[in-house]
């Protein structure tokens, strides 16, 4: 009990989430400011934290990069299961949902997933970070192909692993230059998962499929 008289402490607010604060405001910087270019103090001043509470949950502004794109690869790993898990579903309404969606979710993170597209060679950590998000992927791809290709679905080809890290990184470089507006043909993400879905089906299933009409 406090003294009569007495003032009870005042409750302090409650304090932001450190974590969540710093990840969303590093997303923001990034539609305007190159990574190369970031800086901690900048990160700060946007998620109105500390530096000392930055440092609690954070190594350096490449780890709260890696960490976003990890998050990111979990939403890209939901996002494809139809690829995997395609039921009685016909391979290319599979494959179109699953591209479909791993273009949308990459779009959504269209800063974010260019600066590591551009500065993953340079930065060990985003390095590590963005070799196994494309690993993840090339690899359940070269299980589906080896498992396709058992079971008479799919023809024998080149080997499946190599296949698989052809087609995913070819992915990753095509929404590059689809987002970078470099390019008249490939303008925007949308209109890259149809062309995506022939060579996905064409290369691994040795068959034309129908295709949706251009937008």
């Amino acid at each position: 009990m406090t003294r009569a008289g007495s003032e009870r402490p005042r409750k302090r607010g409650r304090r932001p989430k450190t974590y969540e604060a710093v990840l969303r405001a590093t997303s923001e910087l990034l539609e305007s400011v190159p990574l190369a270019e970031l800086s901690v103090a900048q990160i700060l001043r946007a998620a109105g934290v500390g530096r000392t509470s930055f440092y609690e949950h954070f190594a350096s502004k490449d780890d709260v990069v890696v960490k976003l794109v990890r998050s990111v690869s979990a939403e890209v790993a939901d996002g494809i299961e139809p690829m995997f898990e395609r039921g009685e579903r016909p391979v290319e309404e599979a494959f179109r949902d699953g591209l479909t969606a791993w273009m949308r979710i990459a779009t959504d993170h269209g800063p974010l997933l260019m600066a590591a597209i551009e500065e993953w060679p340079a930065v060990p950590e985003l390095r590590r970070a963005w070799l196994e998000l494309l690993g993840e992927v090339s690899g359940r791809l070269a299980a589906l192909i080896d498992q396709d290709r058992a079971a008479g679905l799919a023809p024998p080809g080149a080997r499946s692993d190599a296949l698989a890290a052809s087609l995913v990184w070819g992915a990753e470089r095509a929404f590059h230059v689809a987002m970078s507006g470099h390019h008249d043909v490939l303008s925007s993400p949308d209109v890259i998962v149809e062309p995506l879905l022939q060579l996905y089906v064409g290369s691994i299933y040795g068959r034309a499929v129908k295709l949706r009409p251009a937008r």
